[in-house]
């Protein structure tokens, strides 16, 4: 018990300086997708999308449909905020931006429901084995067609 109350003084003034250092973090320009690694995830994005294209070898009816998909994918991050509405979420109380915060959530619900149905009908148009090479590319999560080849037969 000695101890802790020794180091008690230091736990708090640890604790402070924590607690003021988090405005200055929070006016930091970019966070931890900012930057170069949004580039390089929207790089590696278009990589998958080139590989996938390459590998289901569309025909012409099918393309129509494959440029339809791709456009609908992740719509809510090719609109960024406005940098008006982001410079005035500091002003906004708790409860403000918990209701902004629930708008862009139905936002990105609706976009992923339309995005859905281009899907549905992208694969619609699929043959059982475009199908099957499709599933395979976006099956276990984030790791998509990374080291797996993207032809029939090919693992």
């Amino acid at each position: 018990m000695t101890r802790f109350r020794q180091s008690l003084p230091t736990l708090a003034l640890s604790l402070l300086l924590g607690v003021m250092a988090v405005p200055a973090l929070a006016d930091m320009p970019c966070g931890p997708m900012g930057g170069g690694m949004r580039a390089q995830g929207a790089e590696r994005m278009e990589q998958h999308h080139r590989k996938l294209h390459e590998a289901l070898k569309l025909n012409a009816e099918q393309e129509a449909a494959w440029k339809k998909l791709i456009e609908s994918e992740h719509p809510m991050g090719k609109g960024r905020r406005d940098a008006a509405k982001a410079g005035d979420a500091a002003t906004l109380s708790t409860p403000e931006r918990a209701e902004r915060m629930l708008e862009h959530m139905k936002a990105q619900q609706a976009a992923m429901a339309e995005h859905i149905v281009v899907l549905k009908a992208f694969y619609g148009q699929l043959s059982p084995e475009q199908q099957k090479i499709f599933d395979d590319a976006h099956r276990g999560g984030r790791r998509g067609m990374r080291g797996k080849g993207m032809g029939p037969g090919q693992s």
